[in-house]
């Protein structure tokens, strides 16, 4: 809660500085193509785990330890309109927490962490997601269109910084960290569905940003639909994260997908 506290404060900050800038540039004319703009909000996110991870060579599946579904709010902040209105500057904060609370069906040991049938252990998958990207706005598709479509494409670096956590109650315990930085690959794009009027739209949004390097990868594919009104939105969709990586003899390829629900503000 303080880094989804300390990202929002950082953001709101950050909006308001670029939208005072923004109107001034406007004021004075500076301006000659698109105005500049953010959106704001603030997601909702119930994830369900799947896959593994292996510790030296012993493959251990999520669902056999235990792991709950994950339910966590997220952030994103756009800034529209840089550098003669094509380029958008895009920050994600996506956290995600698995916890399992229960007794060992059978004996299973790794690293520092063992227990025995019917031990009592507790474990905490974490990982939180930070992106900052560069989105272009593809052939001022939004324009030539009247903002039934639009595309964008660019890169982004997302920071992980995660952990995996054991504690039985017979004292052992395990806890690794994992901290990377990784260049995404991002597109976007959205569809006008429901033109109601100028202040009151729908449409359908379809995001994927990839990561794909040697023997790991990370994917995060986004379906949502999303309603417009005035300065406010609602978006609705769904969620898929895939991530294969390896550090220190650990390797995980694990998955968290699932429904989630924003709420956002538009200026």
């Amino acid at each position: 809660m303080k880094k989804l506290t300390s990202f929002l404060l950082s953001t709101a900050v950050l909006a308001f500085t670029s939208f005072s800038t923004a109107s001034e540039e406007h004021s004075e004319g500076k301006i000659n193509y698109k105005e500049k703009g953010f959106e704001f909000s603030v997601d909702y996110w119930i994830a369900l785990p799947d896959g593994n991870f292996s510790v030296d060579g012993n493959k251990y599946e999520l669902k056999e330890i235990g792991y709950e579904k994950a339910k966590d709010f997220g952030a994103k902040f756009m800034y529209k309109g840089l550098f003669h209105g094509d380029l958008n500057l895009v920050f994600y904060y996506t956290p995600i927490k698995f916890n399992a609370s229960k007794e060992a069906d059978k004996a299973f040991s790794f690293r520092d962490f063992s227990v025995n049938a019917g031990d009592k252990y507790e474990s905490t998958y974490d990982f939180n997601n930070y992106d900052l990207g560069l989105l272009f706005d593809i052939g001022h598709l939004k324009e030539k269109t009247e903002d039934r479509l639009d595309v964008r494409a660019g890169i982004s670096v997302r920071y992980l910084d995660g952990s995996v956590e054991f504690k039985s109650e017979n004292g052992s315990e395990y806890k690794k960290n994992y901290s990377s930085f990784k260049p995404m690959i991002d597109l976007e794009t959205e569809v006008e569905v429901l033109p109601v009027n100028q202040e009151l739209t729908a449409e359908i949004i379809l995001e994927l940003q990839s990561y794909i390097w040697e023997d790991e990868y990370l994917h995060d594919f986004i379906d949502s639909l999303r309603i417009n009104y005035k300065h406010f939105f609602v978006e609705a969709g769904y969620r898929v994260m895939k991530y294969k990586l390896k550090d220190d003899g650990i390797k995980s390829k694990t998955s968290a997908e699932g429904g989630f629900l924003s709420l956002g503000t538009m200026f």
